[in-house]
């Protein structure tokens, strides 16, 4: 199992992201920016290549992505809604991303096998996501879709956070 860590919100903030490994050593760099159809990331080794992008190719409330490897269409992932939370599926390689999109926990499924789990770390250094993937060859796929993730959680500001726990209090 390969362990990586990237820290959170950087997407949204369009500033590039440095992806570690477990040791803390530095081992991808991610550039690029979302909003408008075409627009995507790249995600490079540290010697400057190109080893996976994500382009947007739907903008909506449910959205499409396209990923590739070394150039090539490998894969597409489109957001659907649930009964309870949204969902994402990725087409070809037959991958099920779900998750809570608030808290921040996810997890992709091949079948009944688990792909990767990514989940929240709090550090003093920042809010990280800390990835577990279980296949090496699919650690460029996983890092690309934990970008997609990263970019459509759900944010809640330490005012809404204060409001809710008021609110919780007067029904106790």
């Amino acid at each position: 199992m390969i362990h990586v860590y990237m820290k959170e919100q950087y997407v949204a903030r369009k500033e590039r992201i440095i992806v570690k490994d477990e040791f803390g050593k530095d081992i991808y760099l991610v550039t690029g920016k979302w909003g408008n159809i075409g627009d995507g990331l790249y995600l490079y080794k540290l010697d400057g290549t190109l080893i996976a992008e994500v382009k947007q190719t739907k903008l909506a409330l449910f959205p499409k992505f396209d990923l590739y490897l070394s150039g090539e269409k490998v894969c597409s992932i489109s957001k659907y809604q649930g009964l309870k939370n949204p969902y994402f599926h990725v087409t070809r390689i037959h991958w099920l991303v779900t998750g809570d999109f608030v808290k921040g926990h996810y997890k992709i499924t091949h079948l009944t096998k688990t792909v990767m789990t990514m989940e929240k770390a709090y550090l003093a250094s920042g809010d990280l996501y800390a990835l577990a993937i279980q296949r090496e060859q699919d650690l460029p796929l996983c890092i690309c879709i934990a970008l997609i993730l990263d970019h459509w959680a759900i944010r809640r500001t330490p005012k809404k956070i204060k409001k809710e726990r008021l609110r919780l209090q007067t029904y106790s």
